[in-house]
């Protein structure tokens, strides 16, 4: 196993159902480090769930490069040297707007790996995609590496597409991809799953309505398919409860 730091973090109320410790963070990167052999995220108030905006109008349509990934030496994090990150996408586009409905015709998301497409494609998510492992050779869902000291900052593009379909208030809503994280480091474990929600078009409070719904869906480690099943056919999962922990 690669010699890692992981310094001295505080972690607080920790996810009933996942076990998965707490920040305080509730938007920003995705935050994560290594702990007794896995991949370990902070999560912040809202639980497993980072959320994004894409724009509306303006030179940014449709496009974000928020959340990123980070473990940085200067917040009491970082990882091995030059080890690889690559994300695992669980399932297929979920997308919420008063309740979770069918995704809209032809939509999708695409997400620009590192480093940009011919060297690692750019992955797409939408109805019907379903689960799609990252690995590093060939390079899919690559995220990005560590510098020498351990540190990791790094920032892919999401593009909600098709394009220029700000017109049609059918396409806005919560779009929601559940994932994990893998790294080629010898003996690490990928991390527990988590969401990205990006916002189209609603409402501050009709989105955050959003975000919860799609946090409460998250699934454990070992439900994947089946609690992922169970938005696609409308049945509600159930609440998380959570506790307060901390853990050096």
């Amino acid at each position: 196993m690669k010699k890692t730091t992981l310094g001295t973090l505080a972690w607080i109320a920790v996810c009933g159902m996942i076990g998965t410790a707490y920040s305080q963070h509730e938007h920003g990167d995705v935050e994560f480090a290594y702990d007794e052999g896995k991949i370990v995220v902070e999560f912040g108030d809202e639980g497993p769930v980072f959320e994004g905006v894409f724009p509306t109008e303006g030179i940014d349509l449709q496009f974000t490069s928020e959340p990123g990934f980070a473990s940085e030496v200067e917040e009491e994090m970082g990882i091995g040297a030059r080890d690889q990150i690559a994300y695992n996408v669980l399932g297929d586009l979920l997308f919420w707007n008063d309740g979770f409905k069918p995704v809209p015709t032809d939509t999708r998301i695409r997400i620009v790996n590192r480093p940009p497409s011919p060297l690692v494609p750019d992955t797409l998510v939408e109805a019907g995609t379903g689960t799609q492992p990252g690995s590093f050779e060939p390079a899919l869902n690559r995220v990005g590496a560590a510098e020498l000291d351990g540190d990791f900052h790094s920032d892919l593009d999401f593009v909600l597409e098709p394009k220029d379909v700000t017109a049609d208030a059918s396409f806005f809503g919560a779009y929601g991809i559940m994932l994990s994280l893998s790294t080629d480091a010898e003996g690490i474990n990928d991390s527990d799953p988590f969401a990205m929600v990006f916002n189209f078009g609603l409402e501050e409070e009709h989105f955050e309505q959003g975000v919860e719904a799609i946090a409460n869906v998250v699934p454990e480690p070992r439900g994947v398919p089946s609690l992922l099943l169970a938005v696609f056919v409308g049945i509600a999962s159930a609440r998380y409860r959570t506790k307060r922990a901390r853990f050096a």
